[in-house]
């Protein structure tokens, strides 16, 4: 994919680098010697295991705070990704006032930083759900199609919103400030993590490789936007590299290689996978009834027209979880 050479000699923090995206980021800019990467992340035992193989280069720095206080720090970073915050649905229902500090105090302290440096690209990573839940039927947005909110009372609304707000404030410093800022909003991404997420993707990659059936228990099934780990990094960078200051992209697949999915069809993928590499016989079961509905394909046209390439290879839905779950074996 893109070539992390086009970071060389470029100081980069990561916040939130333990976590799916900002782990696989901070790896694949660390196969380049010539970049300094600094991570930010609460829990330091978390950062030595899962960058054991980087602690002693010396292109490699951590940091161990909250991001929801200002970055303790004196280094002058040429790019920040903003990767901090939970994707967990438990942790928004259980401990929504974390979810609003890392997503709002957050990308605050990172403007806050970046602004008193007088120099530096912030990238924030924002998320599908500031499209809002739309189940009439299939459509697919730009990065302008923002007029629909959640309910206030949905339990994915403390994200959502916090999300929204993240990128209002984002470009409220552009805006006045001309802070240098990139957002990336992102639909929803797989793949290996040194640190598998509470998710349901990574729950059932775990049951399949145990050999257990998956379980279904829902009767409504809805479509999304999925992209594989290793194309949501290279796009993320491309949008660093290359992204128009204080504009949007979206980081999807647009249904390129089938994968706009719903969470039972990528079920079926996960225990096709886990059967072919264990010799098992897993099975995928649902309750009788079950219904699929549509909902957002984002477009990523927008984000592809900053490539100088003719064609961007999207990894197709079946290969991308067979390479996760082929990753997971042995490990989960």
């Amino acid at each position: 994919k893109l070539k992390m050479e086009s970071f060389a000699g470029k100081n980069v923090l990561i916040t939130g680098a333990t976590g799916l995206i900002g782990s696989n980021l901070a790896e694949n800019l660390l196969k380049c010697k010539d970049v300094q990467i600094t991570i930010l992340a609460r829990n330091e035992n978390k950062v030595k295991s899962i960058f054991r193989n980087y602690l002693n280069r010396a292109n490699f720095n951590y940091l161990i705070q909250d991001i929801k206080e200002p970055i303790n720090s004196i280094s002058k970073f040429d790019f920040i990704f903003h990767c901090a915050g939970s994707i967990s649905p438990d942790t928004f229902n259980n401990y929504p006032v974390e979810v609003l500090n890392s997503n709002i105090k957050g990308i605050i302290n990172c403007l806050e930083y970046i602004k008193r440096q007088g120099f530096g690209r912030i990238v924030l990573l924002s998320s599908a759900t500031v499209y809002g839940n739309r189940k009439k039927n299939c459509i697919t947005v730009n990065e302008k199609d923002t007029e629909y909110i959640d309910k206030t009372d949905s339990s994915s609304y403390i994200y959502s919103e916090s999300k929204r707000m993240a990128e209002i404030i984002a470009r409220a410093y552009y805006k006045q400030y001309l802070t240098d800022v990139i957002i990336a909003r992102f639909s929803y991404v797989y793949g290996y993590a040194r640190k598998c997420p509470n998710t349901a993707i990574f729950n059932f990659i775990k049951k399949a490789l145990n050999g257990e059936d998956i379980i279904l228990n829902n009767t409504v099934f809805e479509r999304r936007d999925n992209i594989y780990i290793t194309d949501a990094v290279s796009l993320i960078c491309l949008a660093a590299l290359n992204g128009i200051s204080g504009e949007v992209y979206n980081i999807s697949s647009n249904n390129y290689g089938n994968n706009y999915a719903s969470i039972d069809e990528i079920a079926v993928h996960i225990v096709n996978a886990a059967n072919k590499i264990k010799k098992t016989n897993a099975r995928v079961i649902k309750k009788e009834n079950t219904n699929n509905i549509d909902g957002i394909i984002m477009d990523n046209s927008k984000i592809l027209l900053l490539s100088d390439r003719k064609v961007f290879m999207i990894t197709s839905l079946k290969d991308g979880i067979f390479k996760t779950v082929q990753m997971f074996d042995g490990v989960i």
